[in-house]
């Protein structure tokens, strides 16, 4: 599926912050799904436009693991898979460095709304890769 993925201003400040020696800074923790219109998002966004709070599609702790994309460990991926409990209208999803409020590090939202009811799974996928810019 078409989608626009993008980090926010908050993941390059938890990068500085980590390679200065920071014992405090933003990581990736949660995903939570998006129900809101996400047209406007751009790098300073730091919420989703309306959460879903529909059960087993509220926000829930991510599995965070480096991948390769061009160098060794050069990307940070968030996975979770969500089990529907009710229906809803899915429109993206963020990544968060907390299971509450917390930063919006980054959002992906999709070409076209995703309509979910109870027992459907949405897996979600969030990568960030560090690489010279151009």
């Amino acid at each position: 599926m078409p989608q626009t993925q993008s980090p926010t201003i908050k993941i390059y400040r938890g990068a500085a912050e980590a390679i200065k020696g920071e014992v405090s800074f933003s990581k990736f923790t949660h995903i939570a799904l998006d129900e809101g219109d996400m047209s406007s998002f751009d790098e300073e966004t730091n919420a989703l436009a309306s959460e879903s709070v529909v059960s087993g599609l509220a926000r829930a702790a991510a599995t965070v693991t480096n991948q390769t994309t061009t160098h060794t460990n050069d990307t940070v991926q968030a996975y979770h898979q969500f089990t529907a409990a009710g229906s809803a209208t899915i429109t993206g999803f963020g990544v968060f460095d907390a299971g509450a409020a917390g930063n919006l590090l980054m959002w992906c939202a999709f070409a076209a709304s995703l309509a979910i009811e109870s027992g459907d799974k949405v897996a979600t996928t969030g990568k960030c890769q560090f690489k010279l810019g151009a």
